[in-house]
């Protein structure tokens, strides 16, 4: 039913899978070619087996061609994105078509699922946990509260213990998964305004100048007024720079104000850095202050020897914020907050409707909805569940390790060419470089290396400078990948005269 185009040309009109409104095998028209207006919501047996079958083959075709894929595509028109945003019809459309248009529609932009997909923090979504969330949404079950789907959430829970322990934070600790770093890093923030005191308006929050954005925001979405957050420079490696740190707490006290979070981070997206965490730790706990890891991109690498290593002291923070959609590979929408006394988010999180008075504890189980904002939640730990028992974890910290091993060979290579420089070393699996001819350069390097569409990059501003990014995060990520970023840059033309050249 399915034909694979030719994506070599990288053009939008071009795609991954073109759909056919015949099978081939026997000539007959698909049965969801016809109006489906006799397509009720409550399919029979046999319209629910064939549509899976084609989501499958649908979803393997796109698979099946990543390794030949361009990293990105151009821009669609503005006529084409119209297209995509019409509403929806009186009676239904052939399934044919709807594929078609979501092929299309995939083919605009970056493709994150491609193993040269090297921008930003890559997700490739591993697709055991794709399957775990068809799974789960055909399941339906409502995991909130532990007495509705008491079976589901001590699946998932299952999970929560396996990631408290591999951090671990001990008997009195409990976790909730989200859906991201950003709303487990707000939910840190209400935990630690909460622990507090309702009077926080003499409260401040430190955070480092390389921090993730999404911190800042949770404070204010918090309460937390922006003269009350305080951004902490960072030293030559990008690391807060403790000395700032305290002078910065020491005017505060002058000034009658009082910690109240200092969020130190186990991975930065900028460059993949991990903050002095011991150090942050000692800090906050000798202010009375809350201590908050963001370790969305970095906390799996816990699995690792190295990582282990590198994130010394993370185990004993007040709050973790971890992803399973970034460094456990899941789809995304699956992050996580950690913390080490469960109380404290009760204390935040807590209520209860007069409708609920009938809803009763399960001994032994949470009620999520009681550890985070969200009442109404998926069977979010299923992917997860799913992907680590069916491939086992060392299948995870090997690929993690891999990661570990990329970013090293990177850097090495990346030094050894007279016309880039590095900034840093990887702490994780982030690479950072720039071009020694300064910002027009690296800009010049940058367009010509995505522009070819065999990888894709992203770029920061660090110390004032332009950089590119090497972030390796794919089990789908192959050396070859790496070989072609390393390729395109001795290809290139030229460097572009600057008068801003990099000692």
């Amino acid at each position: 039913m399915f034909q694979i185009a030719d994506r070599s040309t990288g053009s939008c009109h071009e795609y991954w899978c073109c759909i056919s409104a015949t099978d081939p095998a026997t000539d007959s028209t698909d049965r969801y070619s016809r109006p489906v207006n006799d397509l009720s919501l409550e399919m029979t047996s046999e319209q629910r087996v064939d549509l899976g079958q084609e989501a499958v083959r649908f979803l393997d075709e796109f698979l099946s061609s990543l390794p030949d894929a361009p990293a990105s595509y151009p821009m669609a028109d503005s006529a084409t994105l119209s297209r995509f945003r019409q509403a929806p019809p009186e009676d239904g459309l052939p399934l044919d078509g709807l594929l078609a248009t979501i092929a299309e529609a995939s083919n605009v932009g970056a493709d994150s699922a491609a193993g040269s997909f090297l921008g930003y923090i890559p997700n490739c979504g591993i697709y055991s946990g794709a399957v775990g969330e068809f799974i789960a949404a055909g399941l339906n079950r409502y995991t909130g509260g532990n007495h509705a789907s008491t079976g589901a959430v001590a699946i998932e829970q299952g999970v929560i213990d396996w990631i408290l322990k591999l951090f671990g934070l001990g008997p009195k600790a409990a976790g909730v998964l989200l859906s991201g770093g950003s709303i487990a890093n707000l939910t840190a923030i209400v935990a630690a305004r909460t622990r507090f005191g309702n009077d926080f308006r003499d409260g401040v929050v430190y955070v480092s100048v390389q921090a993730h954005h999404s911190v800042n925001k949770a404070a204010r979405l918090a309460g937390i007024a922006d003269d009350r957050v305080r951004i902490i420079g960072a030293d030559q490696q990008l690391r807060m720079d403790i000395d700032q740190l305290e002078l910065a707490i020491e005017a505060d006290l002058a000034a009658g104000l009082k910690p109240l979070a200092i969020v130190a981070s186990a991975g930065t997206t900028d460059s993949g850095t991990i903050d002095p965490l011991q150090e942050v730790v000692d800090i906050a706990a000798a202010h009375g202050a809350w201590s908050h890891a963001d370790a969305a991109y970095g906390g799996f690498f816990q699995l690792t020897e190295r990582g282990r290593a590198r994130l010394g002291g993370i185990e004993q923070f007040d709050s973790i914020t971890i992803d399973a959609h970034k460094s456990l590979f899941m789809p995304f929408g699956i992050g996580g907050l950690l913390v080490k006394d469960g109380d404290t988010l009760v204390e935040a999180n807590a209520g209860v409707g007069s409708y609920m008075q009938d809803v009763v504890d399960v001994e032994g189980l949470p009620h999520f909805f009681a550890l985070g904002p969200e009442l109404t939640r998926p069977f979010r730990g299923l992917p997860v569940w799913l992907g680590l028992h069916l491939h086992g974890v060392g299948a995870f910290r090997s690929e993690l390790d891999r990661m570990l091993n990329l970013a090293e060979r990177a850097q090495r290579e990346l030094d050894q060419l007279e016309r880039i420089r590095t900034v840093g070393q990887p702490d994780l699996s982030v690479v950072v470089f720039q071009s020694i001819h300064g910002d027009a350069d690296s800009k010049f390097l940058f367009d010509y290396i995505n522009n070819s569409g065999r990888v894709f990059l992203s770029s920061s501003e660090i110390h004032g400078k332009f950089v590119l990014r090497l972030a390796f995060l794919s089990p789908r990520t192959k050396d070859d990948d790496l070989d072609a970023v390393l390729e395109l840059i001795g290809s290139a033309p030229s460097p572009v005269e600057s008068d801003d050249e990099i000692p």
